[in-house]
């Protein structure tokens, strides 16, 4: 199975084509940076291509007030259809677009966020003020839309990151979202911004039981530096006796998040390898050597099967 950022790009590239997931989940095997590409080609075909219509709605846009348009569009035009033109119509008229947005009902926001042009977002998202994306940013994490969320969060400002942290409480909101940011970069901005507590609250949800919270914090750790991973991968595994160790190995394993596992085996200790290779629920060499795509991963099953137990006591074997 791919890792958690690949199947993210897939979601989103079959909601621009408005397919089901399944039927370009055989992309998976490009992995997440070339299906991104492919999703980004696409998606930048498809809104040049609307670009004269756009153009001519926008040159409408002086002559209504904004509570007349707010109230119009949400009425009269599909969520979609807002989310599609409202970004290159906002870069028309960037003065109005926070007025627009204030008069818009959170639901809908959120509905039209989705379809918004990527390439519109890293221009507004640092712009907008907090107080005016809270309303809609709850609505996306009610929904529990992580992916859309995410699309913003990574051009959000350092003072974004901060309010956002200090409003959500929900750690598992955080968590969940933030391992669908797909650039490095800006999980460790993200991770530098937030409080060593909140860090730590993320990893003992993590490390909970929740196998959906528990692939999205190996995501992020797979992910970003090793001055954050290091000792976050050790709050979550030497936390635990041996018995927690090998639960969160059957939990990440059953729930398709091998790939993330072997991504953070080099920053535990032997001793906590060897209760890995012992794990019950952990593959056989073979099907770890399918997860190992890359040389971290590689290296992770090697020392796999250095820590392994006798063959007649332990999981992995050939």
């Amino acid at each position: 199975m791919a890792d958690l950022v690949t199947r993210a790009q897939i979601t989103m590239l079959a909601q621009l084509l408005d397919v089901e997931p399944a039927a370009v989940s055989g992309l998976e095997r490009l992995g997440a940076d070339q299906v991104e590409a492919l999703r980004t080609r696409i998606s930048d075909s498809l809104f040049d291509s609307l670009a004269a219509v756009f153009a001519r709605v926008s040159k409408l846009a002086p002559l209504v007030p904004d509570a007349v348009a707010a109230t119009v569009a949400v009425k009269a035009i599909p969520a979609e259809v807002a989310g599609r033109g409202g970004g290159a119509i906002g870069m028309d008229h960037q003065h109005r677009a926070a007025g627009l947005m204030s008069r818009m009902p959170p639901g809908y926001l959120a509905d039209a966020a989705p379809y918004v042009d990527p390439r519109v977002i890293p221009f507004f998202a640092p712009k907008l003020p907090f107080a005016l994306l809270i309303p809609a940013a709850d609505e996306l994490l009610r929904r529990r839309d992580y992916i859309t969320a995410a699309r913003f969060v990574e051009h959000a400002t350092d003072d974004l990151i901060r309010a956002f942290e200090r409003h959500v409480q929900d750690d598992e909101a955080i968590v969940l979202t933030g391992a669908m940011v797909s650039r490095t970069e800006v999980l460790n901005s993200i991770l530098r911004t937030v409080s060593p507590e909140r860090r730590a609250r993320v990893v003992a949800l993590g490390g909970s039981g929740k196998p959906d919270v528990l692939v999205a914090a190996l995501s992020l750790l797979a992910r970003v530096d090793a001055e954050f991973a290091a000792p976050m991968t050790a709050m979550l595994f030497e936390s635990q006796d041996a018995e927690g160790v090998s639960r969160l190995c059957e939990l990440a394993v059953a729930a398709g998040a091998t790939a993330e596992l072997l991504d953070v085996i080099g920053y535990l200790p032997d001793e906590t390898v060897r209760v890995l290779a012992a794990a019950p629920g952990l593959p056989d060499t073979g099907m770890l050597e399918q997860a190992a795509t890359t040389e971290r991963r590689a290296a992770a099953v090697r020392r796999l099967i250095v820590c392994a137990p006798e063959p007649h006591t332990g999981t992995l074997h050939n």
